[in-house]
């Protein structure tokens, strides 16, 4: 209670109680994405990590390793105070968890210059032919997951907009997960047609010797021209740093205003920080895509479900078509069996009294010797009716008995 009485008095700046940063501290977690794996997130994010504890006397920062499936259920139960993750995962993160944005990361990108948006990129190899986005179809396309969002979903959004469905006009799309090294390295041996990475990841390979430029073809360039980097996609905001609802605005602005000042602050500098952070951006190109890939990719339209179930609707169909075909053949047959008979035999006995189609029934079943009630039982009617009906055929047969009856009707 003590400590928690002097951390506040320490955050707000009341009382008259040092602000002994020992005595005071408490701990924050940040929870970030580990698209590497745990051991490589906690090594990407270490130099952040000792530039807030700096920065932050306050509070002991700790990171904890998040993946895209697990990140929801740690927020739920508060293992986390912070979120760094992808802008697509934020959003998907935001549909359930109450969060704000504090600022927006700033990535050094291949001219030394920071940006705080990025995009994909689209190349085949040389010579292949392959030139634009169309070229993609029958061809064998390499991403590193269907979740990805720089690694995937930026361009799929282009290749959907050039109406091309990855998914189906493909030969095949192949997932090979990370490193995304691994993408330039299919295409260039020629395993993959075309590949997708991360806009920025081009230029470091290049400038490491291991391929030359002109060693691929780079398509749909022609997206945007503001921006250092290489890209075949229009440009989306960077990683997102946000805090959830729960942290003390106290401790939220203290975080807020170090991100910010990270980029002039010899603490970042010591802390050999990656990055550095701008005030947010807005996320809504992020949220539109997002919201097109949900609805056309993970929950398919009602057409996209009917063309899946062209297959078995064609089989239906073939079915009931040879069944109408087998019906109209045995009509014919019919139609033709009673065309060769003996016209005098198909023409109505001028004697026989009109029935009705109830009465012929009830004396088919007299001529078979049934009772009464065993023409009730198989008519599903009652014996009363059955009776009913003997006595009408007996007036119109002008018969006295039913042995008579069944001799005229004979």
């Amino acid at each position: 209670m003590l400590r928690a009485a002097l951390l506040a008095m320490c955050l707000t700046g009341f009382g008259s109680a040092p602000c002994d940063a020992q005595d005071a501290a408490s701990q924050a977690r940040i929870g970030v994405l580990a698209y590497l794996g745990y051991e490589d997130a906690l090594v990407r994010w270490h130099g952040l990590q000792r530039y807030l504890d700096a920065s932050v006397p306050t509070h002991e920062f700790e990171l904890v390793p998040m993946t895209l499936a697990s990140a929801s259920s740690q927020i739920a139960s508060g293992q986390v105070d912070f979120v760094l993750t992808n802008p697509g995962h934020f959003v998907d993160l935001s549909k359930d968890h109450a969060m704000s944005v504090l600022a927006t990361r700033n990535v050094q990108r291949s001219d030394g210059s920071y940006s705080s948006e990025f995009g994909s990129l689209i190349f085949a190899r040389a010579g292949t032919g392959i030139e634009e986005l169309s070229d993609a179809r029958d061809k064998t396309v390499v991403a590193i997951d269907k979740m990805a969002f720089g690694g995937f979903q930026l361009a799929w959004r282009e290749f959907d907009n050039a109406q091309i469905n990855l998914f189906t006009d493909t030969k095949s799309l192949v997932f090979v997960g990370f490193p995304m090294d691994g993408v330039i390295e299919r295409v260039a041996s020629g395993q993959a047609d075309i590949g997708i990475i991360r806009s920025g990841l081009m230029e470091r390979v290049l400038a490491d010797g291991t391929y030359s430029k002109d060693d691929f073809t780079y398509l749909n360039t022609n997206a945007t021209f503001a921006h250092p980097d290489m890209l075949s996609t229009r440009l989306y905001p960077e990683w997102p740093f946000a805090a959830l609802a729960n942290v003390a605005p106290a401790l939220r602005d203290a975080v807020t205003i170090a991100l910010l000042g990270a980029k002039d602050s010899p603490l970042a500098q010591d802390a050999r920080m990656r990055n550095y952070w701008s005030s947010p951006v807005a996320y809504n190109a992020a949220i539109d895509l997002k919201h097109a890939y949900a609805l056309r990719v993970e929950a398919p339209t009602l057409w996209q479900r009917l063309v899946e179930l062209l297959p078995l609707i064609a089989t239906f169909a073939a079915g009931v078509v040879a069944a109408i075909a087998v019906t109209v053949r045995l009509l014919k047959d019919r139609k033709d069996n009673m065309s060769d008979a003996d016209p005098s035999s198909s023409e109505p006995d001028k004697d026989m009294p009109n029935l009705t189609k109830r009465e012929r029934q009830i004396l088919d079943f007299i001529t078979e010797g049934y009772s009464s009630k065993e023409i009730a039982q198989r008519l599903d009617i009652s014996p009363k009716t059955v009776e009913f009906h003997r006595a009408n055929l007996l007036k119109k047969f002008d018969a006295r008995s039913s042995t008579q009856l069944v001799a005229l009707a004979s």
